[in-house]
């Protein structure tokens, strides 16, 4: 198993977040996030950086965390593909719950949903949440920004935080309506970057070709109008029209 030099530096990042942590003797920390463009092999780094903090002395889990069940599973079969048997997956919350009470399931891959679920169950406490726990989350732009990341993160005592991202969402980008942020704020500082722009250089992923074909003929120096139905779709438009129609009730 062969790693690129990026994909290196971003799993020792890791390491060295956690590690500087402990010395400190941080209670939890938002570690911070990896911005590697699709199709460049987060997944690998993902694996290595997982493998690699659960040797380290003190941790007691590693959960790779993702947003959807085909994710869960294309995970678990890339982490077998890499080293077989080293990972372990869950289908229910109640497996979910029992290999975080396994001390010899180190590195467990689950859904925000199932993670979310066992924490609200469990409101009253549990062993796990006193451990010392390092959480990876893949694709951390999407639903890892909702009130779920709040309900875990708000739980666990003794957590190392961090994310995996093609896209991040900037302060350029991001939905003034969602209270949540950046994925530098819920997740802290980026840690590596290695954009479309690099990868396309280093040909480890195919380039784009664009091609522009036109469908209807009209007539030149016609003075495009902006479209209101495009605006409907934003989520901008959606947040603001609801909050309208409940100021009318």
């Amino acid at each position: 198993m062969l790693m690129r030099p990026y994909q290196i530096v971003a799993a020792e990042r890791i390491l060295e977040k956690i590690k500087a942590a402990q010395n400190s003797k941080t209670k939890s920390q938002n570690g911070g996030y990896i911005w590697h463009t699709t199709g460049s092999g987060k997944t690998l780094t993902s694996f290595k950086s997982a493998t690699l903090a659960k040797e380290l002395e003190g941790v007691s889990k590693v959960l790779f965390v993702v947003d959807r069940k085909d994710l869960d599973y294309q995970t678990m079969k890339e982490y077998d593909k890499f080293q077989k048997d080293c990972a372990n997956s869950n289908t229910s919350t109640k497996i979910l719950k029992e290999q975080l009470e396994d001390s010899n399931a180190k590195i467990i891959i689950t859904t925000i949903q199932k993670l979310d679920k066992f924490v609200k169950s469990h409101l009253k406490g549990h062993a796990i949440f006193n451990e010392e726990v390092v959480m990876i989350f893949d694709e951390c732009h999407r639903s890892q920004l909702g009130s779920m990341h709040q309900t875990i993160t708000k739980a666990f005592k003794k957590y190392h935080l961090f994310g995996f991202t093609g896209t991040p969402i900037f302060a350029a980008n991001c939905d003034k309506n969602n209270p949540l942020g950046t994925t530098e704020q819920k997740f802290g500082k980026c840690l590596h970057q290695y954009t479309i722009i690099d990868a396309i250089r280093d040909k480890n992923v195919l380039p784009f070709r664009v091609e522009y074909h036109n469908t209807i003929k009209a007539k030149e120096g016609i003075i495009d109008n902006k479209v209101r139905a495009v605006d409907e779709k934003t989520p901008f438009w959606i947040v603001g029209g609801s909050k309208k129609s409940l100021n009318a009730f």
